[in-house]
This record gives structure tokens, sequence and C-alpha cells, in this order.
């Protein structure tokens, strides 16, 4: 194999253009593109690693002016532009809002813009305050600059969206983390009564991280900065001012696609929804290294914080009762002080908050934010559903006892959800072994049901209702201490269950009396939990009188 790092090209040397001619056929074979280890292979007829082979094919390509390298890795040929300027993407709408907070269905929108483009220029603008019908927090107000003054006067969003929805029509909507603003409009809009947003996006955010990569922290305003974009004012946290800039940032971008390889409206839009995952450094940041810049506007407040990488999404959502305190903690601890955060802080690049008035609702909008976010370092939650349920189907003839993954409508007695999937396991196994009810899945419902018994009716453990042996009494008498026993209320199965252990130890049968130790326990234990679950729900209802975020308000929750 040829030393590849000792193998250069000066310009265009004649020696290697039979290669470029042989790349081009092969990626004019290919529909005009191809992935660059495909035509590595192809040119080099190389079964190496390709990542020794691409420097030297990048070189070699360098000079040719009908082949170029895409942002995705892959070669493509050149086709002649046919325009210029904005064409490409064609007539588009730029948004943008502002917003009380980041949950569009507890939150309201205060700002709204929308700037119509045609043939790379503004033909019409449509932007308005909003009175959102509450109190503006204190950060929102000193990001934007828009005051409770401002708003006082303003129209409700619902005097605006006709204007608004004119404006946007089933134009393309451009905007930088355009899928925020999207999800705020179509919860204004679903208050209304309103169809939501079908429009097809451009996520400018994705498209810088595509095609600027260099780009650390790919906010509006960093962006721009590095397309030469200069705003025509400062405050880039104004819904007006940030849609034109998202605007002449989309522009500039499509311009930058397009010489690398993306030609059309659909891939433009393809690649600003894919983000690259950039490999993770082998070494750590020291301490020093973090910009406690980040740290500037954190209030000493009680809420919710929101840590972003560089491509804008949330890796970790935490709650405090002092954010200032909390956030700035991250900044004293080395980097990786445990194995769940490793990495986090070489990652962050930006941190919003939510400001509550008191510490329970910072608990419950965590959980709300970790369950619609999913950020990949918070793996301490877990949804309800990966818990176990233990279910007694009561709506059924013949009812039995299974293990279930969710809850359902469907007539049944669910007990849990349990934490421990091994305990309500073997407690239904306990149970089953037990109590003579029935483990198969016939339905019961037609004559297929019936008949040919299984090995349990032989066994003594299901009183046979397949063959009419079962007493319907009989049999709902034991459902009925089955689902007393689970609920915490009766005892009586519990003896039942303890006799057998006796019996065993009596017979000197230690091996199954231990085992029935141990299922007895974990039964034990989820009985134990399933009481506190309904003593809580039964006897917890209270009403807590808490601090608002609105200092001399009061929340009051139930």
């Amino acid at each position: 194999m040829p030393d590849v790092a000792a193998m250069t090209i000066e310009g265009n040397v004649d020696g290697y253009s039979h290669l470029a001619q042989r790349a081009e056929a092969f990626l004019r074979g290919c529909g005009g593109v191809a992935p660059e280890a495909a035509l590595i292979g192809h040119v080099f007829g190389t079964v190496g690693s390709p990542s020794l082979w691409a420097p030297l094919l990048q070189t070699m390509l360098a000079g040719t002016e009908t082949l170029t390298l895409r942002a995705d890795g892959c070669w493509m040929v050149v086709v002649e532009r046919p325009v210029a300027g904005g064409a490409e993407l064609g007539e588009f709408v730029a948004i943008d809002v502002e917003t009380t907070g980041l949950q569009p269905a507890r939150q309201r929108v205060v700002e709204v813009a929308a700037v119509r483009f045609a043939g790379g220029r503004e033909v019409e603008r449509f932007e308005s305050l909003v009175n959102p019908g509450r109190r503006l927090p204190k950060y929102i107000a000193g990001l934007t600059g828009i005051t409770d003054e401002d708003l006082r006067e303003a129209p409700p969003f619902g005097d605006v969206a006709e204007r608004l929805m004119g404006v946007i029509g089933t134009t393309l909507l451009v905007g930088h983390n355009v899928g925020f603003d999207i999800s705020f409009l179509d919860a204004e809009l679903g208050r209304l009564n309103r169809p939501r947003l079908i429009n097809e996006r451009l996520d400018t955010m994705g498209l810088a991280a595509r095609l600027a990569p260099q780009i650390r922290k790919p906010s509006l305003a960093a962006v721009a900065e590095k397309l030469g974009i200069v705003a025509s004012s400062r405050k880039l946290h104004r819904a007006g001012e940030d849609a034109t800039v998202t605007a002449l940032v989309a522009m500039k971008l499509a311009e930058h696609a397009w010489q690398s390889g993306y030609t059309t409206g659909d891939e433009l839009r393809s690649l600003g929804t894919r983000l690259p995952v950039r490999p993770r450094e082998r070494h750590a940041r020291s301490r020093a290294d973090l910009d406690r810049a980040l740290l500037a506007d954190i209030p000493k407040a009680p809420g919710v914080y929101l840590m972003k990488n560089g491509f804008g999404e949330i890796v970790y959502v935490g709650k405090a009762k002092n954010l200032r305190d909390r956030v700035g903690s991250y900044f004293s601890q080395p980097l990786g002080y445990t194995r769940k955060m490793d990495g986090l802080l070489e990652s962050l690049a930006a941190i919003e908050t939510v400001v509550v008035g008191n510490e329970l609702q910072a608990l419950l909008l965590e959980s709300q934010l970790i369950r619609r976010y999913q950020p990949r370092y918070n793996t301490a939650l877990r949804s309800h559903e990966q818990y176990p349920f233990i279910r007694v189907d009561i709506a059924t003839a013949w009812p039995r006892i299974t293990l279930a993954k969710a809850r359902k409508n469907d007539g049944a007695r669910y007990f849990g959800p349990f934490r421990s999937a091994t305990a309500a396991r073997r407690t239904v196994d306990l149970l089953n072994r037990a109590v003579p009810l029935r483990t198969c899945t016939r339905s019961f419902r037609d004559a297929r049901s019936y008949g040919s018994p299984c090995i349990e009716l032989d066994l003594g453990r299901c009183l046979g209702p397949c063959v009419g042996k079962a007493d319907r009494d009989t049999y709902q008498a034991l459902v009925r201490d089955v689902v007393a026993y689970l609920d915490g209320h009766d005892d009586a199965l519990y003896r039942l269950l303890w006799r057998g252990l006796e019996e065993a130890a009596a017979k000197l049968d230690f091996e199954k009396a231990e085992k029935l130790r141990r299922e007895l326990r974990h039964a034990g234990t989820v009985v134990g939990s399933q009481r506190r679950i309904r003593e809580a729900t039964e006897t917890g209802c209270c009403l807590l009188v808490l601090p608002a975020e609105v200092a001399g308000d009061l929340d009051l929750l139930l």
C-alpha cells in the first residue's frame, strides 16, 4: 500500500488528470453524487481505510471546477447555476416570537413578527406586541427591553392572528430554531380553535451548524456576524429585528449551500434539519476554560435551568432553590465529577433559566421539561411507562393476573406502577401458583375458547373455566381476595401464602421454603408500595399556598 502521507499534488498535476476524469465519470454514473468512501474505492481501487486516502483525493480534486465536496461528506458534479441571490429559497416568510417563557402550553407570546421575502427582497411585513394577559418575568424584560407598560395597551393574540396568518399563508417558514417559534404559534392558534401550522420550514440554526461548523455557538447574532450581516440595531432579541436578520442569514446560507452542492429547495430544507454529531475532544477542558459570562444574567431565585450545546440542543435540565448558586456550582467542580455528567460541561454553550415562585413549582416544571426534551444527560428520570403494573382484568368473565407495561382504559384493575420489575413479576408468579385462577390467553368470547384444557388444570392450579368445571361465584371470590390483597386491604391471602411456606418447612423442603420466603418478601414490597399509593391518594389531599413568581403574589396548589 503506498504511503499516502508522502503523496502530494501541487497545482493541477497532469499525472493525476486521468484520476480526476475517472472520479467525474464515476460520479456522473451515480447520478452526480456519491459518498467520499465510494469514490475513494473506485478511484484508487483500495479496500483500506478511506480516512487515509481522503486527503489525497481532496487535494487531487481541489483544482477541478466540475467537482465539489458537499458538507455531508459526499462528492458531486457541479451544475451551472441558473440564478443568483435568494432565489434558491424562492418565496419565504421569516418568523420570530418573543415569549414569557419556554413552555408553549403554559406561557404566552408577547411579540410576533413575520416578514415575507420574494426574489431576495422584502415584500411584506407584520410585527406586533401581544398582550399576554399576565405580568412579564423580569428576565424576559431584561432580555428584550419589553416592559409591562409596553404590553398594557397591546392587542391580544386573537386580534392579530388573522393578519399574521394572512402574511404567513402556506409559504415556507424560516426561523432560527424555528421549531420553538412554531410551537408557540401553534399553542396560541390552538387557544383560538384555529388549525396548527403545516407549512414547510427551514431552520437556520441547523443550517448554520452544517454549513459553518466553525461557529462554536450558532446563535443568531454569532451566525450573522460570521456571515458579515450587520443588524440595523443591537436589539437582537426583538421579534422584528430577529426575523429580518434571520431572513438575511437564510439567504446567505442558501448561497453557501449551493456552493457546497445542494441545488434544490428540498435538499436545503433537509440540510437544515440534520445536525452533525461532533466528536468529543479527547481531553477535558479545565474549569478555567468555562465562560463565567454565562452566569451574568442568572437570577438568585427558584426555577429551572436548561443547558444547551453549540447546536442549541437542550442537553440537561435541572432545578434549583437559588439558580445563581446552583448553576455557579458547575463552575467550581472539576469536569466529569460524576460519570453521569461526564462531557456535559465540555459541550456547554448556553444556559437558559425559567424563574418560578417556589421549589415545588421548580420540581414540577423540571419533570415536565425533561419529559418533553429528553436531554441526554438527564439519565435519572424515567417515565412511568418504564415501570410495570400488575393487572387484574376484572371486566372479563374469567379474570386473570398479569404484568402490564402501561395502564389502559379497559376496565381492568391496575396496581402500581412499581419501581422493581422483578418484585412485581415474582408477585404475579406467586399469586398464580397459590390461587387457582387461569393463566391462559383465551378470550372466552366464542366456542374456540372452550375445550382442550392446558396442564394447569391437571396440576390443580386452575379451576378449569375452559371445560365448565369452574364455579363462577367461587372464581370471583378468589379474584376479590387477590384484589383486596394487592390493594393492601386484606391479609387473608397473605396468611394462605405463609401457610404454604410453613408446610414446605414442615416437610423439610427447605429449598422451596426459602424460595417462598423470597417471593413473599417481594410481594410484601409490592403490596406495601401499593398501600402507600392508595393512602396518599385517598387522604393526602391538601391546599398549598406558596410564593408566586411575581413578588407579592401567591400560588394555590391543590
